[in-house]
């Protein structure tokens, strides 16, 4: 299915969006290991063309996702609510929260390439150099933060299920989880299909969070729908 979309783009495309998208398809495709995968965004970063590849004319899902969350925080909570930006990369999502009026938020990214972009924004506390919701946990006490946003990390390889639990343990009751990412990954994608839904379904009946909302965003990657997910944790 992957492949077949990479064909279907370069069919469609011009040659400056077909290298973007095959830069993406790259990391995305499956099979590359967690270290492959994060050395792979380090280069990515450090030459400087992750951000040309993947800017806001390409890639809408930071915006999406730091404007979702962001209208659960009244105006006079947002300079204190302490956030997590996971997947951080290069800060966009980090960035556009800042324009938005936080403040307080840390930035956790497997890639260290990634993290060192975002420390040039000079917007995040704390930086975790980590994958999440594998062998360590999140150096981060239970319930420890108000939200939790996550734009472009789930994709092969990348985020597995099980990363929720993660998640909610470290966001407070009443806190807030943002989740984007491309909607045809929950059709095709080995580790979400058939599973990524329904997992989070059994949290909702478990009493662990609550869906708030599911939006289809129209063009979140490359003239792709995205579909962002908000949850409160219960």
């Amino acid at each position: 299915m992957a492949l077949e979309s990479l064909k279907k783009i370069e069919d469609a495309l011009e040659q400056d969006e077909v290298l973007a998208y095959k830069a993406n398809y790259e990391v995305f495709k499956g099979g590359l290991s967690r270290n492959e995968i994060a050395k792979y965004y380090d280069k990515w970063a450090e030459t400087g063309e992750y951000d040309t590849h993947l800017g806001p004319n390409r890639y809408t899902g930071p915006e999406c996702a730091a404007r979702a969350i962001a209208k659960n925080f009244a105006e006079n909570e947002k300079s204190t609510a302490r956030i997590l930006d996971v997947a951080a990369g290069t800060g966009r999502l980090g960035a556009e929260l800042y324009n938005l009026g936080f403040r307080n938020m840390d930035a956790l990214d497997p890639s260290e390439g990634m993290l060192n972009k975002a420390r040039e924004r000079q917007i995040y506390t704390n930086f975790i150099n980590d994958f999440i919701g594998l062998e360590n946990p999140v150096p981060a006490e239970d319930n420890a933060y108000d939200g939790l946003a996550v734009s472009g990390g789930f994709g092969e390889g990348h985020i597995p299920v099980s990363a929720l639990h993660e998640m909610i343990r470290i966001v407070r009751p009443g806190g807030i989880i943002c989740i984007a990412m491309r909607e045809e990954y929950l059709d095709y994608v080995s580790e979400y299909k058939g599973t990524l839904e329904p997992f989070m379904q059994n949290l909702e009946r478990d009493g662990k969070w609550k869906l708030l909302t599911k939006d289809t965003i129209t063009n979140y990657a490359f003239g792709k729908p995205g579909v962002v997910f908000q949850f409160v944790i219960s």
